[in-house]
């Protein structure tokens, strides 16, 4: 696999996709479980076999690395009464954390974060250090401020005169990273498993729309649908079902670049009015953010096993069911909102084929490259890819309506 740091964050200040960190992910090493073979006269009864007893470090250090890559077991801390400490084997390096118990809602952690099991809290701890160590330009890029044209220093000396009370809008906001996960660079998502600390500060109303993953951006903001996506679909669907060829014509490459720059910059207070853009761009800009989303809105495992159940199965019903089931079970639920209205939208567009010319299926083949993330090693059949996409389209109840939004609304 390439160094996927130095690939994602050279030459590309837009944060295009490299579907190669997605997969990053999936090759972190997998938690391993030592198994005690001894008896223990005592142990909570909250821990498993992965419990060792009050055992050395030094012998602690020799099963995990006798093990291999990803081990991982708890031992009685010597230390401190009625402590416990896990241990685990990353990189050929053993590390120690001190490991608590909620009794209140019965999970375990290391930080703020709670899990139901050791496991859970190794298997996220090993992605988040292994994307840590091989991403670790990229993720720094995400949280780049937003670059721009325009002058920063007239636009916020411009926001004192329409924001209320914008001297109460706090100007910095201090994030503080540990276990920096691609997909959780944010607090919210920290784990605290990681002994080293990193802190960015970034401006809160600088920090770009374009080129963040929907999760983080989700958290941040409080918003379950980007705005850049509610207000495109509210536009198209205001004015657009009937011009013909929606986004199969291509925008202005130049006006879709100075919106795109707009949304960067200003966020909540002054995302720019849609109403007067040319319809084209405003669809192109669309488009754009999906392509540009660092995690596309279906990954890799959610779409090989959702086209697995659509090649697999014969039966229209049963299709349905366990698509909707792939799709409630295995996607975020910082993507489900936005694919469902997504998909919504475009069964409202394909309704007017007969005056836009577009229907279910040229839409599908338009919106499949970057709604699917298809992988590298998975051989990405083009007219596979748009009939599993029409399918969900034409099938309203794949996803139910309490993921599909608004489309007239905006999250603010």
């Amino acid at each position: 696999m390439d160094e996927v740091g130095t690939n994602v964050a050279s030459g590309d200040d837009t944060g295009f996709w490299k579907r190669s960190l997605h997969f990053l992910q999936e090759s972190a090493p997998k938690p391993r479980q030592v198994p005690c073979l001894d008896h223990v006269k005592w142990k909570p009864n909250y821990y498993g076999c992965e419990y060792h007893g009050p055992i050395s470090r030094v012998e602690t250090e020799k099963l995990l690395l006798e093990f291999g890559e990803g081990a991982f077991l708890v031992r009685e801390s010597q230390r401190s009464f009625n402590a416990f400490t896990l241990s685990m084997n990353f990189d050929n390096n053993v590390l120690n954390y001190k490991l608590f118990y909620d009794d209140l809602c019965c999970k375990h952690y290391v930080g703020e974060k709670r899990f139901d099991s050791i496991f859970e809290l190794v298997q996220d701890g090993l992605i988040c250090m292994y994307v840590e160590k091989h991403a670790s330009e990229y993720i720094a890029k995400m949280a780049e401020s937003a670059e721009s044209i325009f002058n920063l220093r007239f636009i916020y000396r411009w926001k004192e005169f329409i924001v209320p009370n914008a001297s109460s809008v706090p100007q910095l906001a201090n994030f503080h990273l540990q276990n920096t996960n691609l997909l959780r660079f944010l607090q919210e998502f920290s784990l605290g498993i990681v002994p080293v600390h990193i802190t960015i500060v970034c401006r809160v109303q600088n920090m770009r729309m374009f080129g963040v993953d929907l999760a983080s951006f989700s958290l941040a903001h409080r918003v379950d649908v980007p705005p850049v996506v509610v207000q495109c679909v509210s536009e198209v669907e205001r004015r657009g079902l009937a011009v013909e060829g929606i986004y199969r014509v291509s925008g202005s490459h130049d006006r879709m670049d100075r919106l795109r720059q707009q949304f960067d910059l200003n966020q909540r207070q002054l995302d720019p009015d849609l109403k007067d853009e040319d319809i084209h761009d405003v669809a192109g800009l669309l488009k754009l953010y999906l392509r540009l989303l660092p995690l596309q809105l279906v990954p890799f495992t959610t779409y090989k096993s959702l086209l697995d159940n659509f090649l697999g199965i014969s039966d229209n019903g049963e299709r349905i069911r366990m698509s909707r089931s792939i799709l409630t079970t295995g996607l975020s639920p910082f993507h489900l909102p936005t694919l469902g209205l997504i998909l919504k939208h475009l069964r409202k567009v394909s309704t007017h084929c007969s005056e836009n010319k577009m229907t279910a299926e040229n839409l599908s083949m338009i919106f499949s490259p970057t709604i699917f993330c298809t992988g590298k090693g998975f051989p990405a059949v083009p007219n596979q890819q748009h009939l599993l996409l029409h399918f969900l389209i034409v099938n309203k109840s794949i996803v139910s309506s309490r993921y599909t939004g608004s489309s007239s609304s905006s999250p603010f």
